[in-house]
C-alpha cells in the first residue's frame, strides 16, 4: 500500500504545472503590511514585494515546514528560518491574496511539493462519507458547533465559524484519534509548530450523536496498521 502511495506521489511530483501568480499582501504583525506578488511554480513559492529596490524572498518545497490554507484568499507558510525576537521561533509568512484564489488543485499540487502534513480550513462534506455527526469542537472559552465527516480518506469539520473549519487527510495529517465515552472524540493532528517540540495538535470535539463503536474500533486499527507500515510502531 505504501509502495503504491508512493509511486503515484512520485508521479504526480513529476509532472510540472504551470505557474500561477497572484496579487497579494503580506501581513507583517507590528509592521507596515507589503503589497506584491505571489508565485508557485515547480520550484517553489516566491514573494516579489512592490517598489524598485524591494527583494524577491524565494521559499523551495524543502524548506517550507507547512501549509496552511486559510480561505480560498489567504494561506501562510511555516519556514525554518528563525525570528530573533521570538527567541529563536520559526518564521510564519501569512498571505492576503487580492486576485484570483488558492483552488483546492493548487493546493495538492503544493501540499504534495511540500511533503509534509498540511492545514486546510477550506472544506466541503465527502461525497463518500461512511459517517456524518453533528458536533462543536471544545475549546478554553466556547467552541464552533458544525459537522464532522468521515470517509475513507478524510476527516472533515465543516463549521460556519470563520477559520475554523478543518480538513485532514487520514494518511498525511491524522497522527491519532481517542474517545473516552461515545460523545467525546479527539483528533491528533500533525501541523505545523513554530517551536523546538514537534507534537499533534489535539482537536477536541462534544458529539450531538453517538460515534459507532465499530466504525472507531476500525479506523483506531487503520491509523495504527499506517504507523506500522511507517515503522513507528513495533
Amino acid at each position: 500500500m505504501i509502495l503504491r502511495i508512493g509511486l503515484y506521489t512520485l508521479l504526480i511530483a513529476a509532472s510540472a504545472f504551470p505557474a500561477t501568480t497572484f496579487e497579494a499582501i503580506r501581513n507583517k504583525p507590528l509592521w507596515l503590511d507589503q503589497k506584491g506578488t505571489v508565485r508557485i511554480d515547480d520550484s517553489g513559492v516566491s514573494f516579489t514585494p512592490a517598489g524598485k529596490d524591494e527583494k524577491t524572498r524565494t521559499w523551495s518545497y524543502r524548506d517550507i515546514q507547512h501549509l496552511d490554507r486559510i480561505s480560498p484568499t489567504a494561506f501562510a507558510l511555516l519556514s525554518y528560518e528563525d525570528v530573533a525576537w521570538k527567541l529563536g521561533r520559526d518564521r510564519t509568512y501569512r498571505f492576503e491574496i487580492t486576485s484570483g484564489e488558492f483552488s483546492d488543485a493548487l493546493f495538492e499540487q503544493v501540499a504534495l511539493r511540500i511533503g509534509k502534513p498540511a492545514t486546510d480550513r477550506v472544506t466541503e462534506a465527502p461525497a463518500t462519507a461512511e459517517q456524518e455527526i453533528p458536533a462543536k469542537r471544545l475549546e478554553t472559552f466556547g467552541g464552533p458547533e458544525g459537522a464532522l465527516y468521515f470517509s475513507p480518506e478524510r476527516i472533515v469539520f465543516s463549521t460556519e465559524a470563520a477559520e475554523q473549519s478543518r480538513e485532514w487527510t487520514i494518511e498525511r495529517d491524522v497522527a491519532s484519534v481517542w474517545s473516552s465515552d461515545p460523545y467525546r472524540l479527539e483528533i491528533h493532528a500533525w501541523e505545523g509548530s513554530p517551536g523546538a517540540f514537534r507534537k499533534p495538535r489535539i482537536y477536541k470535539f462534544a458529539l450531538k450523536a453517538p460515534l459507532d463503536a465499530e466504525f472507531y474500533r476500525r479506523l483506531k486499527l487503520r491509523l495504527y496498521d499506517l504507523d506500522r507500515e511507517r515503522g513507528l510502531t513495533p
